[in-house]
């Protein structure tokens, strides 16, 4: 059987993560810090606004865990929220994206370079 090193740059890049950006959260606080981020991250280059609303419709959660772990991950400075009009145009909503900083270039870099690698 031949190595899979997809999975070996995963991992090398789901540890970073969770080691460096969020060592003082719980297990699951990190896990779930971890996969919103790399879902906002997919998520913001295809076109529609990453919004709470989508989220919790691709994911199933509520609005209460996501918000939780949202406030963490702006607190942090990783995401920022902007104030956009909703889909029907009439309301308010929120435009989740990766804020620019050196923690998400950090990130970002480390996704990018673990996506070259799976090219070759």
């Amino acid at each position: 059987m031949q190595p899979n090193y997809s999975r070996d740059e995963l991992r090398m890049f789901t540890e970073r993560i969770l080691e460096n950006v969020f060592p003082d959260e719980t297990g699951a606080a990190r896990l779930q810090q971890a996969g919103l981020f790399l879902l906002i991250y997919v998520l913001q280059g295809d076109g529609e606004p990453v919004t709470v609303s989508r989220l919790k419709r691709l994911t199933g959660q509520g609005d209460a865990g996501l918000n939780i772990q949202l406030k963490k991950l702006i607190k942090i400075g990783l995401i920022e929220k902007t104030q956009i009009l909703n889909k029907q145009g009439r309301g308010r909503a929120f435009h989740l994206s990766i804020k620019d900083g050196p923690k998400t270039r950090r990130l970002a870099k480390a996704i990018e370079k673990s996506g070259a690698k799976r090219k070759r």
